[in-house]
C-alpha cells in the first residue's frame, strides 16, 4: 500500500520556485518537487489571506479560482465539481480572510507553454492571524533546520507543534541563499520588531544591501507611492502585485519593503482592507 506522505508547511514563495523530481519508488513513481530552500514535497500546508474567489464555473460544473498569498507571494488554485466538499466549504470564506489550505503541489503546462505550478487541494479551513503566523514560524523553523543539517550546525530549532522532522535538505549554496531571503520576508511579516535582532544578523550573514540610512530610503518613496497609484484600480493596490511589479523592475524588494513600513508610519498610506495598499 502506498504510503501516505505528511503535509509539509512551507512558504508561497518556495512552492512558485520548486523544481519537479520524479522518483521510483515500489509501489511506483511519484511526482515531487525540490524547493529553493530544500525541501523535498509531495503535500503541503500553506496559510495566508485569500486575495481572489472568482466563480467561473456554471450550474451544472461549478468550478472557482482562488489565489492566497502570504508574505513570500502568491498562489493560484480551482475548486470543481470533483471537489464537492471544498466547495460548500468556500461558502463561508469571505475575500480577503485567514485560510489554511492542505493539498498536493502540482503542475501544468499552460497555453503560451510555461510550466505552472498549483495546488490541487483537500482541505481549506478559515484561520486567523495567531493560527497564520504559526504555520509561518513551523515554516521558518524547517528552513532553518535544513540550513544548518547542510552547514552540519546543531541543535535543530525547536519545534512549534508536534510534527515530523523536517526532511534532508537538497542543494547547496543556492539552498542557504535562497532560505534566508525567504526566513527574511517571513518574520518581518509576523513581527518586525520582534525579530529584529535576529533580522539583522540574517542581513549580516546573506550581505545584504539594507545598510541604506533613512535618508537614502526617502529617495525611493516617490517610486513606491507611484507604483502603489499604477496598481490601484479603486479598492487599492494589491500586495502581490506591488511585489511581482518589484521583481520585474529588478528592484530590491528588502528596500521596498523598509519603504512602504516608513511611508505607514508617517501615514502616506493604508491598507484599507488586509493585503492591499492605499495613497494617501
Amino acid at each position: 500500500m502506498r504510503r501516505r506522505e505528511p503535509a509539509m508547511p512551507v512558504m508561497i514563495k518556495d512552492i512558485l520556485f520548486s523544481v519537479e523530481d520524479s522518483t521510483g519508488e515500489e509501489d511506483g513513481p511519484r511526482s515531487r518537487h525540490i524547493t529553493p530552500t530544500g525541501a523535498l514535497i509531495y503535500r503541503t500546508v500553506i496559510c495566508g489571506v485569500l486575495m481572489e474567489k472568482d466563480d467561473i464555473g456554471s450550474e451544472d460544473s461549478p468550478l472557482f479560482r482562488l489565489r492566497i498569498a502570504d508574505p513570500t507571494g502568491g498562489l493560484s488554485f480551482t475548486v470543481g465539481r470533483f471537489n464537492p466538499g471544498l466547495i460548500r466549504s468556500l461558502e463561508c470564506l469571505s475575500v480577503p480572510s485567514f485560510v489554511t489550505v492542505i493539498g498536493k503541489v502540482t503542475r501544468f503546462v499552460s497555453k503560451k507553454g510555461n510550466s505552472v505550478v498549483t495546488l490541487n487541494p483537500e482541505v481549506i479551513i478559515p484561520a486567523n492571524k495567531e493560527e497564520r503566523d504559526a504555520w509561518h514560524l513551523l515554516a521558518v523553523r524547517d528552513a532553518l533546520a535544513r540550513i544548518w543539517k547542510l552547514e552540519g550546525r546543531g541543535p535543530l530549532p525547536a519545534k512549534f507543534f508536534e510534527v515530523p522532522d523536517p526532511g534532508e535538505p537538497r542543494g547547496g549554496e543556492e539552498t542557504v541563499e535562497a532560505a534566508n531571503g525567504i526566513i527574511k520576508d517571513t518574520l518581518m511579516a509576523i513581527d518586525k520588531a520582534r525579530f529584529s535582532k535576529e533580522l539583522e544578523q540574517i542581513k549580516v550573514t546573506i550581505g545584504s544591501s539594507d545598510e541604506d540610512t533613512e535618508d537614502d530610503l526617502e529617495q525611493y518613496e516617490d517610486l513606491v507611492v507611484q507604483l502603489i497609484m499604477d496598481l490601484d484600480s479603486g479598492d487599492g493596490a494589491r500586495w502581490d502585485d506591488l511585489v511581482d511589479t518589484v521583481e520585474k523592475k529588478r528592484l530590491s524588494r528588502n528596500i521596498i519593503e523598509e519603504v512602504i513600513s516608513n511611508l505607514l508610519d508617517k501615514g502616506l498610506l493604508y491598507e484599507p482592507v488586509l493585503g492591499y495598499l492605499k495613497a494617501v
